[in-house]
């Protein structure tokens, strides 16, 4: 019986060394995580501007989540990509400024918040700003790229609206 302790005590030690060795290998500094993010933000914002939303959506994994300000979850990559192309038939992004406020994860998952100030042409005639506060949770994929898994949004404020 006492061998038996003996050997729990060194095997858990063992164990736990093992443990956080792949921990930390799966650790990316903050400054790393932001730069991610605001790479991946970037190519967000180009594909808004250019109103794509094939593009837009294969931002997106497959099972995503989309929160739109009020309304249900969208979920999965095809259902975005519908949401995406409905919303451009009405409205054009102009600008888009996006500045992230908090950053945490891993190598594998990288949660977001922060907040995005765009300006809209509306129906080809009427130009608004609006403000968002957002969450997103970006995935690595096997290729090593990130995609959006969850993007969660609300109205921060109206700025200006004719």
């Amino acid at each position: 019986m006492k061998k038996l302790s003996s050997i729990w005590i060194l095997i858990i030690p063992i164990i736990s060394f093992f443990v956080s060795c792949r921990n930390a290998e799966n650790t990316l500094s903050k400054a790393k995580l932001r730069n991610i993010v605001e790479k991946q933000n970037d190519l967000l914002g180009a594909c808004f501007k250019e109103g794509n939303a094939d593009k837009l959506a294969a931002m997106y994994t497959d099972s995503a989540k989309l929160s739109p300000n009020g309304a249900n979850f969208i979920i999965g990559r095809d259902s975005i990509k519908v949401f995406w192309a409905q919303d451009f038939k009405s409205s054009k992004v102009l600008e888009m400024k996006t500045t992230v406020l908090t950053i945490d994860g891993n190598e594998d998952v990288i949660y977001e918040t922060g907040k995005a100030a765009s300006k809209f042409l509306y129906n080809d005639t009427v130009t608004y700003e609006a403000k968002v506060k957002y969450i997103n949770v970006w995935r690595r994929q096997s290729n090593g790229s990130y995609k959006l898994d969850v993007d969660f949004w609300n109205k921060d404020a109206v700025v200006t609206k004719p």
